[in-house]
């Protein structure tokens, strides 16, 4: 790995490292890992609502899965609260994602301000209000990067593209081989249609989100302003 390839990416978001990086032949997988102090007053239920439910993401026609998908990069990400001596309650947020660092803070912004900070605006030192930019919300989040000392990716040399091709390509062989076995129609005119239909551009694979939206009503996150001595246990 050379450090000073990801250098301008670095100075551009304030990022102190360039990641753990996977390669296997072309295909390169990086990696982001973060932590943020929570507010005293953090509200986890609308944290989990946003990234849950359709009504809360914006715009509304998406899930937070179905707009992630689309930016093509995002292998795997995940969000979690922890609470330590030394840094008190604190979200982590960990995220695999094809293309450069660069690129995927980059498209991150492309969630939205509204998005970004309904999340990273209950931590500490987030940028938020009118005059507050997407921008500078993933700013935020890019100061938050820690080092990462192992990483491990089941297929580096696939991009999520590549894996999305060759899952269509193997659902259409599939179903020219189905059709003639069972004699659907002239060998000739299968064979057509099937060229055909491997020409088309590949739908992407759905994805999903699982998300535990009793998080907010558990002991682990209730007790934030407890555990920052600001109010007493009951």
């Amino acid at each position: 790995m050379n450090p000073d390839k990801y250098a301008n990416s670095a100075v551009e978001w304030d990022l102190r490292h360039p990641g753990l990086i996977l390669k296997d032949g072309d295909g390169v997988v990086h990696e982001f890992t973060g932590m943020w102090p929570l507010k005293p007053d953090a509200d986890l239920a609308k944290f989990t609502n946003k990234l849950a439910f359709r009504e809360f993401w914006n715009p509304p026609e998406l899930t937070f899965a179905e707009a992630t998908t689309l930016l093509g990069l995002i292998r795997a990400a995940r969000w979690f609260v922890g609470t330590s001596t030394e840094f008190g309650p604190t979200l982590y947020f960990v995220t695999q994602f094809d293309s450069s660092l660069e690129k995927y803070f980059d498209d991150f912004v492309l969630n939205g301000k509204e998005n970004l900070e309904a999340i990273w605006g209950q931590c500490i030192g987030c940028p938020t209000g009118p005059e507050a930019t997407a921008r500078d919300i993933v700013q935020y989040i890019a100061r938050g990067q820690m080092k990462t000392l192992a990483l491990y990716d089941a297929f580096p040399s696939l991009s999520n593209s590549q894996i999305e091709k060759q899952a269509d390509v193997y659902a259409k062989t599939q179903k020219f081989q189905r059709a003639v076995a069972k004699g659907e129609g002239k060998l000739e005119d299968l064979v057509d249609s099937f060229l055909v239909e491997l020409a088309k551009p590949f739908d992407h694979v759905r994805s999903g989100a699982a998300i535990d939206t009793d998080a907010g009503k558990e002991p682990q996150f209730t007790n934030v302003p407890e555990r920052l001595g600001l109010k007493k246990a009951a």
